[in-house]
């Protein structure tokens, strides 16, 4: 079944060192996205920098039938060199890893760079998607449905309502701070806490969100004594 682009958002490529990074919007209903997905030509993935390809899903969740058609549809057909399956969502990067597929990004810490500093000077609203192999600064509201990944460290000047995943190239040191945390999940590194809420002390307060052996680690974030944890 056709159906009309207009009414859908569209599968975004993005070029980078390893080749070609496919982002698959959420909003997709799963036969869109399988429709979108074929349409690309195999020319399309093949950059002087190199032919791997990414496959993004974001926070979206990706049944086993969806794999298969995936695969049977668009990957084997154009014989894809897939390089990773990248989830945030915890059941499908599972799925991923039980059906063998590599799910960390290409290079890992390599790609990490610290001077590629992300700073965006406006909130971002439900849909709305951004990212950075290095760290990434919000000068505003990340609003529920909206998603920043980062290599490196992520900083919301604003309320935090959206989904975080920071550390995503297994960077160490890196942490995500709000000024107000409002989020109901969030991501450093491989490690997932959700079924976060307003029963939280430091709900809608500033915070600084760190990786530790244990799991991740909320502290106050006091702003009048320059920015330190305590």
């Amino acid at each position: 079944m056709l159906h009309n682009d207009a009414d859908f958002p569209s599968i975004h490529l993005k070029g980078a060192n390893f080749g070609i990074r496919v982002v698959f919007p959420e909003e997709l209903p799963d036969d869109v996205l399988l429709e979108k997905f074929e349409s690309i030509s195999k020319e399309t993935y093949v950059l002087p920098v190199g032919t791997g390809v990414v496959l993004d899903f974001q926070s979206r969740s990706c049944s086993e039938d969806l794999i298969g058609k995936i695969l049977l549809g668009a990957v084997w057909p154009k014989d894809l060199n897939i390089l990773a399956w990248i989830a945030s969502d915890g059941e499908t990067a599972a799925r991923f890893r039980r059906a063998g597929f590599k799910t960390e990004e290409p290079g890992g810490r390599d790609l990490y760079d610290r001077s590629e500093t992300l700073i965006l000077d406006h909130s971002l609203r439900s849909g709305q998607h951004e990212e950075s192999f290095g760290d990434v600064v919000l000068a505003g509201h990340l609003n529920s449905g909206a998603e920043i990944f980062a290599g490196g460290s992520v900083s919301v000047l604003g309320s935090l309502k959206g989904l975080v995943h920071a550390g995503r190239l297994g960077t160490e040191g890196v942490y995500i701070l709000a000024k107000s945390f409002e989020s109901q999940q969030l991501r450093i590194g491989d490690r997932l806490c959700s079924q976060l809420n307003s029963d939280m002390k430091w709900w809608k307060k500033p915070v600084i969100i760190t990786l530790e052996e244990e799991g991740l680690l909320f502290r106050d974030w006091k702003m009048d004594t320059g920015n330190d944890a305590t």
